[in-house]
């Protein structure tokens, strides 16, 4: 994408803010890739990624949403992080899937990996509530996967009544094969979709029936 002054000065703007917080971790970082890229853990840079979702649109130039989307996304991706766990990064990324108007499927497919990166067992009925929310498409696909981690039944049969949702079906097809151990009865639910016209959903059909048990 071109580098337009609003992009340049957004990111200006944000890379400020890094640099005085990773200073305090001994990290050299003034942009998100620097953090993305880096080995180096930033826990004093975490409140300061918050804090700008939580005013990212009052603090930058920005206005066209396709820029808002993959600004907010690289801040998704610097807060999939360990010094992340345990802080409000959760309940803000949770209400990142409802701003309006909706994000982009990539751009919530980097929340979504971030919260799959992120959330505890104790998150779960909020990650279920949004997993099952069928308005937010594809981007949701990341927190099926969770649920289907969390080895718990009822995440299992959420994922399972998502594969009539075309925007999620190959993915939760083939999340349901990392389940273990897989419970008898599923067979049905998988087979119809062995034809299907979509490649994909056939292909993750078949690999998914062969871990079924009969």
């Amino acid at each position: 994408m071109p580098v337009t002054p609003e992009w340049k000065a957004s990111h200006e703007l944000l890379g400020k803010s890094i640099a005085v917080a990773a200073k305090r971790d001994g990290v050299e970082a003034r942009t998100i890739a620097d953090l993305v890229n880096t080995d180096r853990r930033y826990p004093h840079v975490i409140p300061v990624l918050i804090d700008w979702l939580k005013h990212l649109n009052e603090r930058v130039p920005l206005t066209d949403p396709a820029d808002l989307g993959r600004f907010r996304s690289g801040i998704y991706r610097a807060l999939t992080t360990v010094d992340a766990m345990g802080t409000e990064a959760v309940p803000v990324l949770m209400d990142e899937f409802y701003r309006e108007p909706q994000m982009s499927p990539g751009t919530l497919h980097a929340c979504a990996n971030a919260l799959r990166f992120l959330a505890v067992p104790t998150d779960f009925d909020r990650m279920a509530t949004l997993a099952s929310d069928r308005s937010l498409g594809s981007g949701r696909a990341a927190l099926l996967e969770w649920l289907i981690e969390q080895g718990r039944p009822d995440g299992l049969k959420i994922v399972v009544d998502q594969i009539d949702d075309a925007s999620v079906r190959p993915l939760a097809i083939k999340f349901i094969r990392q389940y273990k151990p897989l419970p008898p009865g599923l067979r049905p639910r998988i087979e119809q979709y062995a034809d299907d016209p979509d490649s994909e959903v056939r292909k993750q059909a078949k690999a998914t029936l062969k871990k079924l048990p009969d």
